[in-house]
């Protein structure tokens, strides 16, 4: 299982992308605040990508307050080794 740490984010809009070469894998997203009186957001439920799928998941999330969201890839089924490629933006968040 692989755990993308995308830490010390502040107010913004965070968009990303991530590919597994050889797919076949779990696929899951959640946004932990710093703050210890609030709860943690899913925002992707594991989900299965299978080799036929899509090649790259894309999502975006608008942070509200101080945290860090985790990319969580597990390729518990195999025994192959697989490369993980992922890539983000930030934006400023708009005052809605």
């Amino acid at each position: 299982m692989i755990n993308v740490n995308l830490i010390d984010l502040q107010t913004c809009l965070l968009t990303w992308e991530v590919r597994v070469a050889g797919w076949d894998v779990s696929y899951s997203a959640e946004f932990v605040p710093s703050a210890e009186d609030s709860y943690t957001v899913i925002i992707q439920k594991a989900r299965k990508v299978a080799a036929t799928e899509e090649p790259v998941v894309c999502n975006s999330f608008k942070i509200g307050e101080p945290g860090k969201v985790v990319l969580t890839i597990d390729n518990s089924t195999s025994k192959k080794k697989k490369k993980l490629l992922y890539r983000l933006k930030t934006k400023p968040a708009s005052s809605d």
